[in-house]
């Protein structure tokens, strides 16, 4: 069965830092990168993954003063087939004028980072960018790390308990490498998940028992590129043995619903 592919789970970074941000992300993590994260790889991936037919593109802001021109660089990007989201930090000063340039650049949602930006993701320092990002973007959270607890499943949870309207997408499953927490804390909660960057560790029995207890209509199809090769990361969700439905819903559907496509 073909399905048609959104990738809610891209990065691209400009071509001057592009091989140096991909190492760095590899050595962080302690992992081969499949790509090096410049355009030219990413051209190169869609051509060799043709199921994949739109994309979310998003950066972080790892200091206040790169949010606009991370804002700038991924809104650049768009076309009728990419999308991007914006980047915020919870030092910058105008949070609500930034945001509000954000929707007037087309910009469909915000990426967080906590580990790389180094906030504890429910500090209060963070909440004026929930608070007014509730009922006009979406906020994508990196969830899970083992080398702090900044963006825990537990922070998440706490955030979603203070701004029930805020809009969030926890990636790599609720949790990146703390699975476990993701499902005390997150799983069946009122969050979108997506699943970058997770079956490629996870055993496939959680894999599917936090998909379907947490609701194929909740998750979002990732690959983390470049970290990850979209096309193995495709065979590998189908090799979870899903429903049509659920499938349709992962891959497709769900993210033209949250992206109101």
């Amino acid at each position: 069965m073909n399905y048609q592919v959104f990738d809610m789970h891209v990065h691209v970074f400009p071509d001057v830092i592009a091989k140096k941000a991909a190492s760095s992300t590899g050595q962080y993590y302690g992992v081969s990168m499949f790509a090096d994260g410049t355009w030219a790889a990413f051209e190169d991936s869609m051509k060799n993954t043709p199921e994949i037919e739109k994309c979310l593109i998003h950066s972080t802001a790892t200091k206040a003063a790169q949010v606009e021109h991370v804002n700038e660089f991924v809104a650049g990007l768009m076309n009728e087939k990419l999308f991007s989201f914006g980047s915020m930090h919870p030092d910058y000063p105008a949070v609500e004028k930034e945001i509000d340039r954000m929707l007037s650049l087309g910009l469909k949602g915000i990426k967080l980072h906590p580990d790389f930006q180094g906030f504890a993701a429910d500090d209060a320092k963070a909440f004026p960018i929930y608070a007014y990002a509730q009922g006009k973007l979406p906020i994508l959270f990196h969830v899970g790390d083992r080398k702090s607890d900044f963006s825990s499943p537990k922070r998440l949870r706490n955030i979603h308990d203070r701004f029930p309207g805020l809009t969030m997408i926890c990636a790599h499953l609720g949790g990146y490498a703390v699975w476990d927490e993701a499902e005390k804390y997150l799983v069946g909660q009122d969050v979108y998940f997506d699943t970058s960057s997770c079956l490629e560790w996870l055993e496939k029995e959680q894999a599917v028992r936090i998909i379907r207890n947490h609701g194929a209509d909740k998750c979002l199809f990732g690959t983390d590129f470049p970290m990850h090769d979209p096309k193995k990361c495709i065979e590998t969700h189908l090799g979870l043995g899903l429903t049509e439905t659920e499938y349709r819903k992962i891959f497709w559907e769900n993210a033209h619903k949250l992206l109101c496509l």
